[in-house]
């Protein structure tokens, strides 16, 4: 194998091969969550052009219409990453989708607060939580706490969640998604962005069901589509997670005989 420490240039060139290559041999195995995603990208995608061929209607639909773009942007940048085994890198996107799509929840259902955040006022992620564990739409304090707590705590370095890479102790190049990507992290970042994928849809298909139902019906289908399928595809996941995680376990117990 080619020492590719002795050539800094090529192997920096060949990066998004290694990350195509890495994507070709996840993708199968992440087949179902590919799939299911692409239903909500395409309800989304369908739910936008209605929307923008009908004007807002105040500041409130303002700032779901932004909110709405961005959580999109930002699920579907971090899906790519998690196809090529850079979970780790797709959370802080991920951590982005989810305050994103709290906040609009969050301003639909509280005039204040998007008032206050269409005057570019601070908007604490404590304030949004308050408002959507009140109301029927939202969601318990204590499960968007607990999201919130896991979002933040992966998305910033610590010694769990940076990769071991032995540079140096037996790997020589150890950049982009040259790594074996941790499988049981892989599952659980799917399946936390796909929950967050599930919530997405739901909202936007319950706040614009009067404007989707009158001009794209078709659109709509897009979306129980999804969710229908949302809900094998998490039963799936969580199925991947413990299966994983067990094999992990079991192999470290070996290790720890062997020693």
């Amino acid at each position: 194998m080619r020492d590719l420490s002795s050539d800094p240039r090529q192997a920096y060139t060949e990066l998004p091969e290694i990350a195509a290559t890495r994507a070709d041999e996840l993708r199968p195995m992440l087949q179902p969550y590919i799939d299911v995603t692409d239903f909500y990208g395409i309800f989304i995608t369908g739910a936008v052009l209605v929307l923008g061929k009908n004007p807002p209607q105040g500041e409130q639909d303002i700032a779901v219409r932004d909110l709405l773009a961005d959580v999109f942007d930002y699920l579907y940048e971090a899906r790519d990453l998690i196809v090529r085994g850079k979970a780790e890198i797709a959370y802080p996107l991920a951590r982005r989708a989810y305050e994103s799509l709290s906040l609009m929840v969050a301003c639909h259902l509280d005039t204040r607060l998007s008032e206050r955040w269409m005057r570019g006022k601070r908007v604490s992620n404590e304030d949004v939580r308050r408002i959507l564990a009140k109301h029927p739409m939202g969601e318990a304090a204590e499960k968007t706490r607990e999201l919130y707590k896991s979002f933040s705590e992966i998305s910033h370095p610590n010694r769990d969640t940076v990769a071991r890479r032995f540079l140096g102790e037996g790997n020589q190049f150890v950049l982009g998604s040259i790594g074996r990507p941790n499988l049981v992290l892989l599952a659980d970042y799917a399946l936390k962005t796909l929950n967050l994928w599930f919530w997405f849809g739901a909202f936007i298909a319950l706040v614009y069901l009067p404007l989707l139902g009158k001009s794209e019906p078709e659109i709509l289908k897009s979306y129980y589509a999804a969710a229908d399928r949302a809900t094998e595809v998490s039963q799936w996941l969580v199925a991947q997670y413990n299966r994983v995680l067990a094999e992990e376990q079991a192999e470290m117990r070996k290790i720890g005989t062997s020693v």
